[in-house]
């Protein structure tokens, strides 16, 4: 699957959750292509509604397209086997294209500025990954359930970065980690994101969070910290789970109605700084706890007792993949 992806296409992955409302190139690319594989338009019928916005539809999926948008093939699928089958019919369609009968050169685009995540340069980047702890009774179904993990960015801005560190700092101090850093790893990554996506904690969600740093050395050259925390986070709504395509039986039946969503947790981590540099060369955080309930996209509707749930989170890589943004809305991510 690797090689064939890396060496016969472009692989690209979107969150269409903002891209299938931006009202921009990228988007109107988006909704070109969809609306030919999901909806079964045609090219020239995607074309005249690839503009509109308010279209109030889900464009998720897996598809191939060439650059001008012409639809080669489609499979909304976990299945490796009916991928990699989708990937051989839009091979031999490729053949047959209507579309990009030469180079294309893809020139820089102007973006939906209420989308338009600016990577920060001189920040910290942490790379998250969620996972279910082992359980001691375990009634999971052992398919992709049982294994399922998943990933997430955080993005902190300079200013907010070097604000972690007090400048008088000394051994043995102790203080909490407060602010937007605090607000924002609470609120919109000590999440259910095991499965599917969800949406952040609302701030009546969030009843306990005390996260404190302690000074464990310190020179002038380097700060090392230790950061302990607890949290409980529970909210009260209603989410209503369709069910899942993992259980065709019941289709067409009434759709799951989870009224709760919880999470209470203990951090444990440790930090280094780098005085001279301003850098954060090291950011080790784990985080263990009890999750319950589930909301709309998070795949929960078979699992909502109280279940073993962590969370991790170190220094971002350098790839291109590292820069991919966070799963959250723009502007609600940095003013939490």
């Amino acid at each position: 699957m690797i090689e064939l992806l890396s060496t016969r296409f472009i692989p690209v992955a979107a969150n269409i959750s903002h891209l299938q409302r931006q009202n921009d190139e990228e988007g109107s690319f988006l909704r070109l292509v969809s609306w030919q594989g999901r909806f079964k338009l045609s090219f020239d019928e995607a074309r005249a509604r690839m503009a509109a916005v308010d279209h109030g539809e889900c464009h998720q999926g897996l598809f191939v397209a060439t650059t001008e948008g012409e639809l080669l093939g489609t499979r909304h699928t976990r299945d490796p086997e009916q991928l990699l089958e989708m990937l051989g019919s839009a091979l031999e369609n490729w053949d047959h294209r209507s579309t990009q009968k030469e180079t294309t050169e893809v020139e820089n685009i102007q973006r939906d500025a209420r989308f338009a995540w600016v990577y920060p340069e001189d920040g910290l980047v942490l790379h998250q990954g969620f996972v279910d702890l082992p359980r001691p009774n375990d009634a999971r179904p052992q398919d992709w359930r049982s294994n399922a993990h998943n990933q997430d960015y955080v993005w902190i801005t300079r200013e907010e970065k070097l604000s972690l560190i007090p400048d008088n700092v000394a051994p043995g101090d102790s203080f909490p980690l407060y602010g937007p850093v605090a607000r924002r790893l609470v609120r919109f990554h000590l999440l259910d994101m095991v499965r599917g996506e969800t949406s952040p904690w609302t701030p009546e969600a969030v009843r306990e969070a005390d996260i404190q740093l302690a000074a464990t050395h310190v020179s002038p050259q380097q700060v090392d910290l230790r950061l302990s925390g607890h949290v409980d986070l529970c909210e009260y709504g209603e989410w209503c789970a369709q069910p899942p395509s993992y259980a065709p039986h019941k289709r067409g039946q009434m759709c799951c109605m989870m009224n709760e969503r919880g999470y209470e947790a203990n951090l444990l981590g440790h930090l280094s700084f780098n005085r001279i540099t301003g850098e954060f060369t090291r950011f080790n955080v784990v985080v263990s706890g009890i999750r319950w309930g589930g909301t709309t996209f998070n795949a929960r509707p078979d699992d909502t007792d109280p279940a073993p749930m962590g969370l991790a989170f170190t220094i971002a890589g350098t790839e291109a993949r590292d820069r991919t943004p966070p799963h959250a809305g723009l502007r609600a991510y940095f003013e939490a």
